[in-house]
């Protein structure tokens, strides 16, 4: 096998540990977390199908024409495999349920899935061959993550739509078995489109489509490759221009990116998410779920103070306004307080009419989130770190706190749990038959001879 040549290189061991990892070397414990993402991902992308802002994707996409190589998911129709990987992804991280790998800061589960079954489908590709390529974009895409840190989110970049890129890239690089060289310039090319900016959390449809815009930059990154076309070859440790010295905020780890690489798996810290919220807001919400029989009637709460780190605090603590859907979503007041007064934070609570609500909103408006240094000081690791504080009317004081937020790496959610959450999920939009087949496949994806298989029982009528 060709070796790459730039001695000395992250992007290069990065890209030799994609091309060469095999289905053998990835522990069972991994293969079988891979899958759970996956099944979690396909869920998230069947409710999603609906949605009108992956509606509104599929129709522009399918209006631009193009081979129908891959199925857009939730619909009967299918699409080239650059636009199955925008639509596709999109659709999984369409309503914050996706999963989250925390070190990494990114949703690993839409850009990896979207990718690898983008251009496995039209391949006929082996069920053995899809996980291994999305293990492989897993491991290379989060330690990219990890290298620039919180600092690049507090630079104010989505780390989903800039991170992302390198997960999509690695993922499709590896499903096409492209050679270390090649896949090298394949992050080199993906690297030079990254974007995303973190404001879209205030109130819009693009934060949806920065997982979608990753995934589709990670194929035709790793097709441009594999035709010849040439990318940055030290795209993540360029001194001048490079992702990393860029894109970090000035706090970069370039260590980061090969530590313990194919001895400590990445892929086992993906989280998943109970709740229909950003998982910063998630630790917070679960709190005021176990204080709410306590509290009692919401309409005596006359306070709640949320400490946490200051980067939850300034993804999800700013002051509550109904500014839309994904405003909502992103707000530890709106969830904390839909918790208290309705005792769960569902998908359903999120429509139109329940973000703009008036005693949701009123009781939002009493939550105030706090930056505590104290938790900054724990680390990144802990930024989920919450202590809540509930003041009644009556002058009674409610507390508790978190040390992570549920389904994070001290508190996973279950197997029971996540098939549970996809069942709920997909069996509205396929059916009970299909969800089942859906679970039969992904359980057994390793011995499936060919992934066109899954990607037929992930069809569904539109409209």
């Amino acid at each position: 096998m060709a070796r790459s040549t730039k001695q000395g290189s992250p992007t290069a061991a990065l890209a030799d540990f994609a091309s060469a990892l095999r289905f053998e070397d990835v522990p069972a414990r991994t293969v079988a977390h891979a899958k759970l993402s996956i099944l979690d991902a396909i869920g998230c992308a069947l409710f999603g199908a609906t949605l009108p802002w992956v509606e509104a994707l599929r129709t522009t996409v399918l209006a631009e024409g193009g081979a129908p190589q891959a199925t857009l998911w939730g619909s009967t129709a299918a699409a080239s495999s650059v636009q199955a990987a925008l639509v596709n992804a999109t659709a999984v991280h369409s309503f914050e349920l996706d999963d989250v790998h925390m070190g990494g800061m990114v949703h690993p589960g839409a850009l990896c899935l979207g990718a690898t079954l983008a251009l496995g489908e039209p391949a006929r590709g082996h069920g053995r061959e899809l996980l291994t390529a999305f293990v492989a974009g897993c491991e290379v895409g989060t330690r990219v993550g990890r290298a620039v840190g919180p600092a690049h989110f507090h630079a104010g970049f989505h780390p989903q739509g800039t991170v992302g890129v390198f997960l999509a890239a690695a993922a499709a690089g590896r499903a096409l078995g492209l050679e270390p060289n090649v896949l090298r310039d394949a992050l080199g090319l993906a690297g030079s489109q990254a974007g995303g900016l973190m404001a879209a959390q205030e109130g819009s449809m693009v934060k949806r489509l920065h997982s979608g815009l990753a995934c589709q930059a990670g194929v035709r990154s790793a097709q441009l490759a594999a035709a010849g076309f040439t990318g940055i070859p030290d795209v993540l440790e360029a001194a001048f221009g490079g992702f990393c010295s860029t894109l970090g905020g000035g706090d970069v780890s370039l260590e980061a990116l090969t530590s313990g690489l194919g001895t400590v798996w990445e892929t086992d810290e993906i989280g998943f998410k109970p709740y229909a919220s950003c998982a910063a807001a998630q630790s917070s919400i679960d709190v005021a779920r176990e204080l709410r029989d306590e509290v009692g009637d919401p309409c005596r709460v006359a306070s709640v103070t949320v400490r946490t780190s200051t980067q939850s605090q300034v993804h999800c603590g700013w002051v509550y306004a109904p500014n839309g859907v994904t405003a909502a979503q992103m707000s530890i007041p709106f969830g904390v307080a839909t918790m208290l007064l309705h005792g769960d934070v569902g998908a359903h609570r999120f429509t139109d009419e329940a973000i703009a609500d008036p005693a949701t909103v009123e009781l939002a408006g009493r939550v105030q989130v706090l930056g505590d240094e104290a938790v900054d000081a724990l680390g990144p690791e802990h930024r989920y770190v919450v202590r809540v504080r509930i003041e009644t009317g009556d002058g009674r004081v409610v507390e508790g706190r978190a040390q992570d937020r549920p389904g994070g790496a001290s508190r996973p959610l279950s197997r029971t749990d996540v098939v549970a959450k996809f069942t709920g999920l997909a069996t509205p939009r396929v059916g009970a038959t299909a969800t089942a087949a859906i679970l039969e496949l992904v359980d057994r994806l390793e011995d499936l001879d060919d992934v066109r298989l899954l990607a037929a029982a992930l069809s569904a009528p539109t409209g």
